[in-house]
């Protein structure tokens, strides 16, 4: 075997598939617990609300709406899925079920293209990256349109060496399926045609007609597409992510091995610098190879023509956002680089798999190890999303029916949430007991807190910034709580307990 492996479209010889059996375990056992036992946060409250609708033609008209600026396919497919038991948890089975596909796919991608040694370690790779991990159990559409650009680009390689109309028909279906999900999956397909037109010019024709199919396809998606960009909602990116240089470095850091939240938080200095000397001694090792054989075989054709289709799609989602940040609003956005994170995989893969022994298995201990042990700490709960199903658990177990509840898990927005913002349900949809809800700290919505609260618990609950906004909107500075529970996450909540009212309203005794 070459020090790439054998590529080829041969069958997966026995222990091949039962590496990847392993890791496609583990994969699955990670998505698996870590989708079913945290709360819904932040956005995918958008695609709960859209999936809960009663009908098919309820989800398509709330997708059309303002409040959702994405394609209709995850919330379509969540809306099925939600049929099939636990709303709450149902909701994150199409990207679930997408976070575990991928594996098997990539590790075809790199078995067709540089050998099996190249796709197990890109499967794995996958299978342990934090950001992978975080958007496979999100009720959103980044981990099934990654699938859908993955498959598309299989579908593709198999269809330029095919021939066949079947998997010129497949890559169709696929890309045209990747836009149905996500808008920003369009960079990777511009991507991929642009590389077979430099590559190939005999499949040019095939790939033309099935974009064109795709594209026809999807004609019918264009208005809603045209209203998506001048949302009220596109346009609040900006406030929340300015496109500026230091956002870029710590986005696209976030996107090749992190969280959402970061990537320097997330792993330290020590894991930064892990990470850094495993991808370094793969370079020595790339270069000793080279030395060795004075050549590098992963450049010769046609390896290098498909390193450089890798190479084209990790870069397309970055750079793609880039200037569309640039000549329009923000979206430079770890979540908005997933559409790429198949191709960095593949790049990263082929990297450490092609250096000289036993360096590049010195480097890849280094990155898989250090990849192990930021799994282990996603199942931390200051790196997991809000406990809101506990908090909601606190609050049945201790406030009464007419007790008031103040719900306020605005995350950060710079200001109380607006009513009917979805993610001010993130309490009441864990709820199993009435209380006096209000989701709102609006100034018309406080005489009337104020009032229920009369000679009962006045309860506030949500993030840490805006607990505190509602503290002060209520008057409330100074009073010291009768109970405060503290929970870690990655955005940390709060409850806050007060008794009773004072007679003038202007504050609570303890």
């Amino acid at each position: 075997m070459t020090a790439e492996g054998d590529a080829g479209d041969g069958r997966p010889s026995r222990n091949e598939l039962i590496a990847l059996a392993v890791i496609v375990a583990a994969a699955a056992a990670i998505r698996i617990v870590q989708g079913s036992t945290q709360s819904l946060f932040g956005d995918e409250f958008w695609t709960y609300v859209g999936a809960t609708r009663h009908d098919l033609s309820g989800v398509l008209d709330w997708v059309r709406s303002d409040q959702e600026i994405t394609p209709p396919l995850v919330t379509i497919l969540s809306w099925a899925s939600v049929k099939l038991g636990d709303p709450t948890v149902m909701v994150r089975l199409p990207s679930m079920l997408a976070g575990i596909a991928l594996i098997p796919v990539l590790f075809e991608l790199g078995r067709r293209t540089f050998g099996p040694r190249v796709g197990l370690i890109a499967a794995l790779l996958a299978t342990l990256n934090p950001y992978l991990i975080w958007y496979s159990v999100e009720a959103r559409a980044y981990s099934l349109a990654l699938l859908l650009v993955a498959l598309s680009t299989l579908s593709l390689l198999i269809a330029m060496e095919r021939r066949g109309v079947w998997w010129w028909a497949a890559y169709a279906v696929f890309s045209c399926a990747a836009m149905y999900t996500h808008y920003t999956a369009a960079f990777a397909l511009l991507a991929q045609f642009v590389w077979v037109a430099l590559v190939d010019r005999s499949a040019l024709k095939a790939a033309l007609i099935a974009n064109a199919v795709a594209a026809l396809a999807f004609l019918p998606w264009v208005p809603a597409l045209l209203d998506d960009f001048d949302s009220p909602t596109q346009k609040s990116l900006e406030f929340l992510a300015p496109f500026t240089f230091d956002n870029v470095v710590s986005f696209t850091a976030a996107w090749a091995f992190g969280l959402p939240s970061g990537f320097r938080a997330f792993w330290g200095t020590a894991g930064e610098l892990m990470l850094a000397l495993g991808f370094a001694v793969a370079l020595v090792a790339l270069a000793q190879r080279s030395r060795q054989a004075g050549r590098l075989p992963v450049l010769m054709s046609p390896r290098g023509r498909y390193l450089l289709l890798f190479v084209m799609l990790a870069m397309a989602a970055p750079v793609g956002a880039a200037v569309t940040s640039i000549v329009g609003n923000s979206m430079f956005l770890p979540r908005n680089l997933v559409t790429s994170a198949a191709g960095l995989s593949m790049v990263m893969a082929i990297v450490l798999a092609s250096g000289a022994r036993p360096l590049r298995w010195v480097a890849l201990a280094l990155v898989a190890g250090t990849l192990a042990v930021g799994t282990v700490m996603t199942f931390e709960a200051r790196w997991q999303r809000p406990q809101f199903e506990e908090m909601a658990a606190f609050i049945d177990g201790s406030a009464g029916s007419h007790d008031v509840v103040v719900s306020l898990p605005g995350l950060r927005t710079g200001g109380p949430p607006p009513p009917g913002f979805p993610p001010a349900q993130a309490l009441t949809v864990y709820s199993e007991e009435p209380h006096a809800w209000f989701l709102s700290i609006q100034p018309d919505d406080l005489p009337a807190i104020l009032e229920a609260a009369q000679g009962h618990r006045l309860i506030l609950a949500g993030d840490v910034y805006s607990v505190g906004l509602a503290r002060t909107a209520l008057g409330l500075e100074g009073t010291e709580p009768s109970t405060r529970v503290d929970y870690d996450s990655v955005v940390p909540t709060i409850i806050e307990v007060y008794e009773r009212p004072m007679p003038d309203g202007s504050g609570m005794a303890g």
